[in-house]
């Protein structure tokens, strides 16, 4: 005879599985929190350094562009000398040349001797001599040359009243003004050489008469620091000059000064 135990369980129903515990939560450590805004921080610097180049970047185009505007390029140059021309007033014959091209010489230094011819027949031998210290600047007449009465038989120039000439155009002269300051680069010089924009001269013709033009003469003078270097140049050579209109403030227009 069985016996049926009764557990008060139907057949079709099982044991409910016992809750499992939520897992702990983590937190972070000290460590990882100092890392996580160190790495917040350094996000932080980049984004700056390149809104800083950014600006940085700008500022110099712009203020390449606007110094661009500042300088003037007048245009080629030419060293020139007030000519110190020495010479016989009368016809003869040029007996020596006691001087040589590019020869420094000083004030009443002998230059050449011209054999001239006396009214009676005779002769008789003028002495030329430097009128001012100068350079000789060409040998007009050689020994053995006859001389005509007022010719040059030799050129001297001042150095120390070199200048320096550039012909402009209308349209850039009303750009600048007396005082203003130029540099002026090229054969000959090792850098820049500093001048100052003195005065402007109208063209003129072979009668010496204002020529209709559209450009006039600007006269560059060195500046007395730029004397030493200036003085060992060659009358004739071109140079490229430009002004830097930022000087002068206030100066008498070039354009109306001439």
């Amino acid at each position: 005879m069985s016996t049926t135990v009764d557990t008060g369980i139907e057949p079709d129903q099982t044991p409910a599985a016992p809750e499992t515990a939520p897992a702990p939560r983590h937190r972070p450590t000290r460590a990882g929190r100092l890392r996580k805004a160190l790495s917040v921080l350094r996000t932080i610097v980049v984004v700056l350094i390149l809104v800083a180049a950014a600006v940085a970047g700008g500022t110099y185009i712009v203020r390449h562009r606007l110094a661009e505007q500042d300088f003037v390029d007048a245009g080629p140059a030419v060293l020139t000398a007030q000519p110190i021309a020495v010479g016989s007033a009368d016809a003869g014959i040029v007996s020596a040349v006691l001087a040589d091209e590019r020869e420094s010489v000083s004030a009443g230094e002998t230059l050449a001797k011209v054999t001239l011819t006396a009214d009676g027949g005779g002769t008789r031998v003028q002495t030329l001599r430097a009128p001012a210290a100068g350079v000789v600047a060409e040998i007009n007449v050689a020994s053995g040359q006859v001389a005509r009465g007022g010719e040059p038989i030799i050129t001297l120039y001042d150095p120390a009243k070199l200048t320096f000439v550039v012909d402009v155009p209308l349209e850039t002269l009303r750009k600048l003004r007396l005082g203003m300051t130029a540099k002026v680069t090229g054969p000959g010089l090792s850098g820049p050489v500093a001048t100052t924009l003195q005065q402007v001269e109208p063209k003129v013709d072979a009668t010496g008469a204002a020529a209709a033009s559209d450009r006039l003469t600007v006269v560059l003078q060195p500046e007395p620091a730029a004397l030493a270097t200036v003085r060992t140049l060659v009358p004739g050579l071109r140079f490229d000059v430009v002004v830097d209109t930022t000087t002068a403030a206030g100066g008498t227009p070039a354009v109306n000064s001439a």
